[in-house]
């Protein structure tokens, strides 16, 4: 669709602003299951979003079709939506920041792979961990490439663009020993298809689930609990509407009064880093087109700033920071980039050596179900392993941890070497002085 047609259309019938926002993508997916073909799909999408000012109002379309003659029925569209529309919350058609950061280059081998290639790669991560482990019942393994294109063009000047190309590889596997059936999932963003960990896939899928077998729960009592790296990413992914001003404007947010306060223990210094080294999610602009950069979220403690889409930081007297992004339903919401726990210097089993009688947690469900973001109160069922003496020790399962995600970022102890990117959150693993675990009576 040509933005000035769009544009000059838009302007005869009265919509002073117009914004054209799209999204093209191209996925090539492939899965086995017992080593057969279980899926191979080639498939491209476009998705197109216009917004236009009508009236003092600002109306949103999607659009099905990328084609000059659905402007018309586009600016119908508008006008009849902004007719109806009656909230009185600021609106923005952004013109765009002074400068946008730059994406660093990145070199992938994805192009030189066809979808037959990608599927002997699938059978491969089946077969090895077959070849690893004698117990194992099923095997499962899928690679998934896709680029993904945003650009965004409005009447105020702004006109912007990113791609962003990604490959996932994930294998799982059933292992069942000893009357015993334990489920072991690997799942990892990659560069380059030719450089699968397979040491790591051999970790997950195989050496995990079979430690685990024979796993038990442990008497219910308050531990020293230690979240594996990945795992504290996962909690700390249910409650990012702390952080947002979304949430404070709403007041849904525990931290709505307390900006400039001190939240959290000394230890807790929390950045969002739109150009994570270490994440394959990296964006230069957000889907306002307001310019990403790396900002200081929570100091020693300290809350800092919220994070801001245009319309929550002018609601509440701040500057936007370049965290609106679209949703399911392409309105705008608030979220981080790369929230990022800074950590220390000490591997994860240095980290551990001092505790006598603790819980290392390797695996955790009920995210959605078991936390209140709200409240701030979680209540997840866990498994993983105790830790005796220092060491880490048998298996444990069937047990629940329990508590409030102020009160432990209040106790962290200790913060692991061990940083990584997990979606939106990239942490070490972190240590927590005292937390409830429920298990045996």
């Amino acid at each position: 669709m040509d933005f000035k047609k769009l544009e000059q259309a838009c302007r005869r019938e009265g919509i002073t602003e117009v914004e054209l926002y799209r999204v093209v993508s191209e996925d090539a997916s492939v899965s086995t299951f017992n080593g057969e073909v279980d899926q191979n799909l080639i498939y491209e999408s476009n998705e197109l979003y216009v917004r236009g000012v009508y009236g003092g109002h600002i109306a949103s379309l999607y659009v099905e079709r990328d084609e000059d003659d659905e402007i018309e029925e586009i600016v119908r569209r508008l006008k009849e939506n902004a007719g109806i529309i009656e909230s009185s919350d600021p609106y923005f058609i952004y013109g765009g920041s002074d400068s946008y950061p730059t994406l660093p280059e990145e070199s992938h081998d994805f192009e030189n792979y066809t979808q037959g290639d990608r599927l002997a790669l699938s059978r491969k991560m089946e077969a090895y961990v077959r070849e690893k482990c004698e117990f194992i019942t099923m095997t499962s393994a899928g690679v998934e490439v896709e680029t993904s294109t945003v650009s965004i063009e409005n009447s105020n000047g702004l006109s912007v663009s990113r791609t962003e190309t990604a490959a996932v590889v994930y294998c799982q596997g059933v292992i069942v020993k000893d009357g015993d059936t334990r489920t072991g999932y690997y799942f990892d963003y990659v560069k380059n298809l030719a450089d699968i960990d397979y040491e790591k896939l051999k970790e997950y899928v195989v050496t995990r689930p079979l430690s685990a077998i024979g796993a038990k729960s442990v008497p219910s009592a308050a531990y020293p609990v230690v979240f594996e790296n990945r795992q504290f990413a996962s909690l700390l992914s249910c409650f990012l509407s702390l952080f947002s001003g979304e949430s404070a404007v709403k007041k849904l947010c525990l931290l709505g009064d307390k900006l400039g306060e001190k939240v959290f223990g000394d230890n807790i210094t929390l950045v969002d880093d739109p150009l994570l080294a270490e994440s394959f999610h990296k964006t230069t602009f957000d889907d306002e087109g307001v310019a990403a950069f790396k900002k200081t979220v929570v100091e020693k403690g300290v809350l800092k700033t919220f994070l801001h889409s245009l319309k929550t930081a002018k609601m509440l007297g701040a500057e936007p920071t370049g965290n609106g992004f679209k949703g399911g339903s392409g309105g705008i919401g608030v979220r981080p980039t790369n929230l990022c726990l800074a950590g220390g210097d000490r591997s994860l089993d240095e980290m551990i050596a001092g505790i006598e009688n603790g819980i290392l947690i390797t695996g955790m469900m009920g995210q959605h179900a078991g936390v209140n973001a709200v409240s701030g109160a979680f209540n997840l069922q866990a498994s993983g392993y105790r830790i005796v003496d220092g060491k880490i020790a048998d298996p444990v399962t069937l047990i629940v941890v329990s508590g409030n995600i102020l009160d432990l970022l209040n106790n962290v102890v200790e913060i692991a070497s061990d940083f990584d990117s997990f979606g939106s959150v990239a942490c070490g693993s972190v240590y927590v002085r005292s937390l409830s675990v429920s298990g045996q009576a």
